[in-house]
């Protein structure tokens, strides 16, 4: 039996570490830069470690201003608004699939037709809509926004998955006296468990790094997002790059804990 080289294995793992690193460089480089003293940071010849390791970009930047409370603002508006499009999403997909309804077919794939534009044009739009409804400056009215924004991809996903549930499952279920709310929790649910991850998980991170929306319907200090705040910190003549790199590394901590903790569900769902 011929034997299989391991020179292609080989050249396949150098490559991928390569790309590895050159993707991962940038974040690394924010990490290793927010541990620095300032006059490491502006120097001629930077270096990549940091020769004298402190904590003063992390404590200035809690110290001098509200991030702290900016931060409190961006981890409630993006688990509410993920948490809404888990249920909502899971509602909507479940009345597509199993529940009968007419243009429920149209209405599936008409869900297909929000991606065809850029979320950046609806801007405006949104800024007059609640301009002449007096919601700006409102928490709530971004909840509502991030959740229309995330529901038709969180509907898909939903229906994805419940099209490969058997349908047998829940003619038994109903057969049994179960509700379709009982349908949903005590079946549904717990087969569709990657998926819902999936779905949290993607709703998370749009709501929580958007910048646009938030820039324009919030202008007061106290509702402000972690990601508008964070623009305070560039200058006309002056940019704190110290503060700026430690508060992209507070933003990266709750997405990566999150995908550290249901990553094998996160993968099974997007693999599935």
């Amino acid at each position: 039996m011929k034997k299989k080289s391991v020179v292609p294995e080989i050249i396949r793992i150098i490559a991928l570490s390569i790309i590895t690193l050159v993707v991962l460089f940038p974040i690394i480089l924010t990490v290793l830069t927010s541990f620095k003293p300032r006059q490491e940071i502006v120097t001629a010849t930077p270096s990549l470690l940091p020769e004298h390791f402190t904590f003063s970009n992390y404590t200035r930047l809690f110290s001098t201003g509200h991030y702290g409370h900016y931060l409190v603002n961006s981890l409630v508006i993006s688990l509410l608004a993920a948490l809404l499009c888990v249920i909502i999403s899971s509602l909507a997909a479940y009345a597509i699939t199993w529940m009968r309804a007419p243009g429920k077919r149209i209405f599936s794939w008409s869900l297909f037709i929000t991606y065809m534009f850029p979320a950046v044009i609806s801007v405006i739009p949104l800024f007059l809509i609640c301009y002449e409804l007096n919601l700006i400056d409102n928490k709530l009215v971004l909840v509502i926004i991030y959740l229309a924004f995330d529901l038709p991809f969180g509907i898909w996903l939903m229906k994805s998955c419940l099209d490969s549930i058997p349908g047998g499952l829940v003619e038994a279920a109903r057969l049994d006296g179960c509700s379709d709310l009982q349908v949903l929790r005590k079946i549904i649910m717990p087969l569709s468990l990657p998926f819902i991850l999936t779905n949290a998980a993607l709703s998370f991170v749009l709501s929580w790094n958007d910048y646009i929306v938030a820039s324009v319907l919030i202008t007061n200090d106290s509702n402000r997002t972690l990601a508008v705040g964070l623009q305070s910190l560039i200058g006309f003549h002056h940019v704190d790059y110290g503060m700026i790199t430690a508060g992209g590394v507070i933003m990266l901590l709750p997405v990566l804990l999150f995908f550290l903790l249901a990553q094998k569900y996160i993968l099974k769902g997007f693999s599935l």
